[in-house]
């Protein structure tokens, strides 16, 4: 009689995606012998494999599938088993912050017993930009006990293509269970040996691609940065407009001013990404062919000396260094600063001869045509210029004070006349009624004589003999008789004193008769 072994506490102890181990128990055949067991698993033809170990590895799995697994006790004649259920894991590849992809068996997984695994993992990495062969290929041998695997990190804009095999100890290597994943686009690099080529208005930008290897996107735009003190802007272009082959691409920056600094910025941008890194550089614009000066005017200042003058150019095109003069061809040397007063003054002419002078404005590559005029020189007899300049002048300052001048002259005789008569009047001789001096004279009262009418014309003067007391002298009536250009007070020499001031002077009853002190 034959006797069976049973078979009991079948479990998988290690499920992977195409790896699995699964261990059970048996209490023997009774006979002494080896037991065999025969595992058998998978779809119509089933798989079998036989062993004599209460233990399997089953390396030809298919990952993520549902398998029924069943164990059997090989005997002569019979056979009795236990079956087992289970689904291999998945192999999950995901994509990180920092562009780290995981390598990692799904849930699925399992490993109680902590049971270390060795997994070659195999990658293939593909460039997604058009413009690129970049293809990369490595094989890692690791070791876990975990669901992850391993951890790398990959290029960006890729397609990246993982495959894993599994085994225990020296085993045979399983069945590759793989997975793919595609990365995203990532920020450009540099753009590469950027140069500036100047123009007098414009600016030619050249440059080569970023070195990313492999590239991180599809580059489609570029952004090209000018800007200076005054203003700035900034051009989008297509990438596809900016090509010169090999890898170089160019842009011209018009519109700029002569002989200015700019500053130029290039980043490339990849699809889908407004934003990436930039290179920077500084260029200045050529200086163009300068306009004429403007007004120039050639005027002799002496026999032997010429003093130029003009007005600067309109279009300079650039910053002016210096002017130049020339007389008859030759290169004169001025003692002024000709960039600040535009002006010359020039020696060593020769009297009587003409002369050709010619200014020029230069900046720091190009002059402009020369503005020319003709100057003669007067003969050595003939004064100096300055000298009728400023004669005329000066007769210009007479003419406009002459009005003036001729106003105050007549208030001043005026004034000079009325003094005289005034002296004249203070100062003539006395007289009598018949005219004759020496009579007796009348001494002054405070009632009016007699005879004696009041002064029919009274003036107030004032006189240095009266210390400014006004006083109204008085005739008698003999001087009555006397024309109006001839009523005058004749009184010579005669002394007034001890007079108050009071606020009306009068002094009435004065006969002059002769030329004697009056007193009161």
């Amino acid at each position: 009689m034959t006797h069976v072994a049973s078979l009991k506490n079948l479990q998988p102890t290690i499920v992977t995606g195409t790896f699995v181990q699964l261990e059970w128990e048996s209490d023997g055949n009774g006979t002494g012998m080896e037991p065999e067991f025969e595992v058998a698993w998978g779809a119509e033809p089933e798989l079998r494999l036989r062993t004599h170990s209460a233990r399997a590895r089953l390396t030809d799995l298919q990952p993520g599938t549902r398998y029924s697994i069943t164990i059997r006790s090989v005997s002569r004649g019979s056979a009795r088993g236990i079956m087992v259920r289970l689904q291999t894991a998945s192999l999950r590849l995901t994509q990180s912050w920092g562009n780290q992809l995981q390598v990692a068996w799904n849930s699925a997984f399992a490993n109680p017993r902590a049971v270390r695994m060795m997994y070659k993992v195999q990658w293939n990495i593909t460039s997604r930009a058009l413009s690129s062969n970049y293809t990369f290929n490595q094989t890692t041998i690791v070791n876990s006990t975990e669901a992850e695997i391993m951890k790398i990190r990959v290029p960006y804009y890729a397609e990246i293509v993982v495959c894993v095999q599994a085994r225990r100890q020296k085993d045979e290597w399983s069945r590759k269970a793989c997975d793919s994943v595609t990365t995203q686009t990532g920020t450009p690099g540099n753009v590469r040996n950027l140069k500036i080529t100047p123009d007098e208005r414009s600016l030619r930008v050249t440059w080569e691609d970023p070195d990313d290897t492999p590239p991180t996107g599809e580059l489609d735009r570029v952004s090209i940065e000018v800007s200076n003190t005054c203003k700035s802007f900034t051009s989008l272009e297509p990438i596809r407009n900016l090509s010169t082959g090999s890898g170089k691409r160019f842009f011209i920056v018009k519109h700029l001013q002569p002989d200015s600094d700019y500053a130029i910025k290039v980043r490339a941008l990849n699809k889908g990404l407004s934003t990436s890194k930039s290179v920077s550089a500084n260029s200045r614009t050529l200086p163009g062919v300068p306009s004429s000066p403007r007004a120039l005017l050639a005027l002799p200042w002496s026999s032997t000396q010429v003093l130029l003058s003009w007005a600067p150019p309109e279009e300079p095109q650039g910053i002016l260094v210096n002017y130049t003069v020339s007389v008859d061809g030759k290169v004169g040397t001025c003692k002024e600063d000709t960039l600040q007063v535009h002006r010359c003054e020039i020696n060593g002419f020769t009297p009587g001869e003409n002369y050709r002078t010619e200014v020029e404005a230069c900046n720091r590559l190009h002059c402009s045509s020369a503005v020319a005029t003709e100057v003669a020189m007067p003969s050595e007899r003939v004064l100096p210029v300055w000298i009728p300049v400023l004669l005329a002048f000066l007769l210009f300052i007479v003419l406009g004070l002459l009005p003036f001048m001729l106003w105050r002259s007549k208030k001043l005789v005026d004034h000079l006349n009325e003094r005289i008569r005034l002296t004249e009047a203070i100062h003539a001789p006395a007289t009598n009624d018949k005219g004759r001096p020496g009579e007796e004279a009348v001494l002054a009262s405070d009632n009016p004589a007699k005879d004696q009418a009041p002064n029919p014309d009274p003036h107030e003067y004032d006189d240095p003999y009266t210390l400014g007391v006004a006083y109204t002298p008085q005739v008698n009536q003999g001087d009555i008789l006397l024309g109006e250009d001839q009523k005058q007070n004749r009184i010579s020499e005669a002394v007034y004193a001890n007079i108050l001031a009071s606020s009306e002077h009068q002094y009435a009853n004065i006969h002059v008769a002769t030329t004697c002190v009056i007193s009161r």
